[in-house]
């Protein structure tokens, strides 16, 4: 395993940091110690000043620049074209600091990347945790895990019941089993199990109120 990240370019014991750590302080403590690390940048400033100057041109490079507080570091600037709400691609800038690597753009921004999977799976999670009003810790940690649990059910039931059958590497119909049909299904099952109140009848005829 070992061998293979370096392969890749990728070195064990790494920082990865989102844009709040991002600062002066952090970046001088970190080169201090020569601890390996990857920032996420802010992109601040206007066209011509600041971070946002670096977002030029079409092509992933690397370049020195010194914050305003006199912090000095290496750039990663990385321009994706992700697509948007109305399938168009439109260029979007990512920028990190690099501490003792070497890396080129292309490696930053897939090591990286794994943090974006974290943060997707906490997304979710969010989506499927109980709400709850107690205050006992050791309860809102059970109801942290459920929700994790079913996070990981329903990416194996749509791995399992709804991959392509095609010859290139295994992908899924993201469409046909999303997470918020998957929310629903535990809510009816829920419902049903415990015989939940859906309609209130009443012997009153209905009756027309004008405002």
């Amino acid at each position: 395993m070992l061998q293979r990240l370096s392969q890749l370019g990728i070195r064990p014991g790494v920082l990865y940091l989102d844009k709040g750590f991002c600062n002066g302080e952090v970046i001088g403590y970190l080169q201090t110690q020569k601890q390996p690390g990857v920032l996420a940048c802010p992109i601040r400033g206007k066209q011509d000043g600041g971070t946002r100057a670096l977002c030029r041109g079409r092509k992933r490079y690397r370049n020195r620049y010194t914050f305003t507080d006199g912090t000095e570091a290496e750039m990663a600037v990385v321009a994706t074209l992700p697509r948007g709400k109305h399938g168009r691609r439109r260029r979007k800038w990512l920028l990190f600091v690099l501490i003792e690597l070497d890396w080129t753009p292309e490696v930053v921004m897939r090591c990286y990347r794994r943090r974006f999977d974290i943060e997707c799976t906490y997304r979710q999670m969010r989506q499927l945790r109980v709400v709850s009003s107690s205050r006992n810790p050791a309860m809102k940690f059970f109801l942290l895990g459920l929700s994790l649990v079913l996070v990981n059910l329903w990416a194996r039931l749509r791995w399992q019941l709804f991959r392509r059958i095609a010859r290139d590497p295994r992908t899924v119909k993201a469409n046909a089993f999303r997470l918020k049909r998957f929310a629903a299904m535990l809510r009816r099952a829920i419902e049903a199990l415990f015989d939940a109140v859906i309609s209130i009848p009443t012997t009153s005829p209905p009756r027309i109120v004008n405002y």
